[in-house]
């Protein structure tokens, strides 16, 4: 597996790279048992190595299309190929990566490729994110173009007039940008079809009263306390006098049945 180890070593980022040579490490732990060949397809049966209890896994491989799917699931959820396609690869004896199992998002040229797909740049929202995403890819190249036109004055003349010749193409080019880029203050904004407005969410709380229903509320609290004792307002139990009065009467009733 050397071969496809220097492949995923040349197109991944350091990380991801680390990642996948896990997975072929792990791989030789795993066998095939069983190879069913199709029409157009292979599917193998993968079994972990002196795990009878480890689940069996198969691997798909479409000889048309050059594609592998493993019923794991890994790819789908991980972003990299998962240990039983490896297995598989080297049953079959593929010397190529299967062009289905490598993610643009893990390449080291992820930065030009994204770029150069509208679509995906409508997904940023902030317009000066775009144009320093736009700067970065160029810029490289543009710092190779001047590397060369310094060597010789040739080849500085002649880059010369391959530079107006280019400035006055792309000054008519973003001239005649239409609606789907507007330029504002030399900031790109993309159009995003489809957005709309957000629709408005009531707050969470108590709604809000007109001022008939909170001047009821305000008379509700204003109204005085009636004692249940004597039924009267003003006071309430604690502080009614009839009930004080009772009291001192059965107090010393107690105490001339004492006596």
């Amino acid at each position: 597996m050397s071969e496809i180890e220097e492949q995923f070593a040349s197109i991944y980022t350091r990380n991801m790279f680390l990642e996948v040579r896990n997975q072929i490490t792990r791989s030789e732990k795993y066998n095939v048992i069983r190879h069913h060949k199709l029409k157009a397809s292979d599917i193998c049966t993968i079994e972990k190595y002196l795990s009878k209890d480890h689940p069996k896994r198969k691997v798909t491989f479409n000889r048309i299309e050059r594609e592998m799917s493993c019923d794991c699931y890994w790819l789908e959820t991980k972003g990299i190929p998962c240990r039983h396609v490896f297995a598989a690869m080297k049953h079959l004896h593929l010397s190529d990566i299967p062009r289905n199992i490598i993610k643009n998002r893990w390449l080291k040229e992820c930065k030009d490729i994204y770029l150069s797909s509208p679509d995906a740049q409508r997904r940023f929202v902030n317009p000066d994110m775009i144009s320093s995403k736009r700067y970065g890819g160029i810029n490289s190249q543009a710092n190779l173009f001047l590397y060369y036109c310094k060597k010789s004055p040739k080849v500085q003349q002649r880059g010369m007039e391959l530079m107006s010749t280019l400035l006055v193409e792309m000054q008519k080019m973003v001239e005649d940008v239409g609606e789907e880029e507007k330029t504002i203050n030399g900031a790109v904004h993309e159009v995003h079809d489809g957005i709309k407005e957000p629709h408005p969410v009531a707050t969470k709380g108590r709604p809000p009263q007109s001022k008939s229903s909170q001047q009821n509320s305000s008379q509700k609290s204003a109204k005085a306390r009636i004692c249940r004792v004597c039924k009267k307002s003003g006071h309430d139990y604690r502080n009614c006098k009839v009930r004080k009065r009772k009291c001192e009467e059965s107090m010393e009733e107690d105490d001339d049945d004492f006596e």
